[in-house]
């Protein structure tokens, strides 16, 4: 039987350590909730009516981040034995178009607009192909955001990085038929939304009523955003 041996170095050694030292350090839980895209979706048409791509990830980062902002005990980490609660809501989303995988963080998402969180992200896209990410961009991040949104995966588990409270998953979105409240069976565009909770720091009843939020912001994001 051919094989060939390649020695764990660089980018993926520091995200082996990482991930061995997350699930060995700290009790992690997760649920999830499977939220209606259609209007996220629409709003994204509607940039793109008036010239603007929207990125799918650009729409999640501003779901999560506006989500976040009515649960701040959840914008938080570890730090020896505190826990640190931030007031600025910066996300960490992971990033890779070949070249490894990178954690880019958006700050304060919740208070920017969707023009602003995509032409920020876009940049990245244009800094990991160029190879000029700095030291900045890859800091600071108070949660953490995994996008599958526009691809297959159906549901996926992360893992806690960076000693945080949540990083939140998006896994892909479906058209399935559900049934309205009015016992109606229509096709919708569904998407499962992932939360992984570090259990050292919050226990399941704030990270519950916030997927409950998300599922009603999916609903409705200009009253939101």
């Amino acid at each position: 039987m051919g094989e060939r041996r390649e020695k764990i170095t660089g980018t993926r050694k520091y995200i082996a350590d990482a991930m061995l030292k997350s699930v060995t350090s700290y009790p992690q839980a997760r649920g999830s909730i499977e939220c209606d895209m259609g209007k996220l979706l629409e709003l994204q048409q509607e940039y793109k009516d008036k010239g603007e791509k929207i990125a799918l990830s650009a729409l999640m980062i501003k779901l999560v981040a506006t989500a976040l902002k009515k649960f701040p005990s959840l914008n938080s980490r570890i730090e020896g034995d505190e826990i640190i609660y931030y007031d600025e809501i910066n996300c960490g989303i992971g990033m890779d178009i070949g070249t490894g995988l990178y954690v880019l963080t958006i700050r304060d998402a919740d208070k920017k607009t969707l023009s602003e969180i995509n032409t920020e992200f876009k940049g990245y896209i244009k800094k990991l192909q160029d190879n000029t990410l700095t030291y900045d961009d890859i800091q600071g991040s108070t949660f953490t955001l995994t996008n599958f949104a526009g691809m297959r995966p159906e549901f996926f588990e992360s893992i806690i990085t960076n000693d945080q409270c949540i990083i939140v998953g998006i896994a892909g979105i479906k058209k399935k038929v559900v049934v309205t409240e009015d016992d109606e069976m229509v096709i919708r565009p569904m998407c499962p939304i992932i939360v992984n909770m570090n259990h050292a720091i919050t226990d399941g009843k704030d990270i519950h009523a916030m997927m409950e939020y998300l599922y009603e912001i999916c609903l409705d994001p200009k009253a939101y955003f």
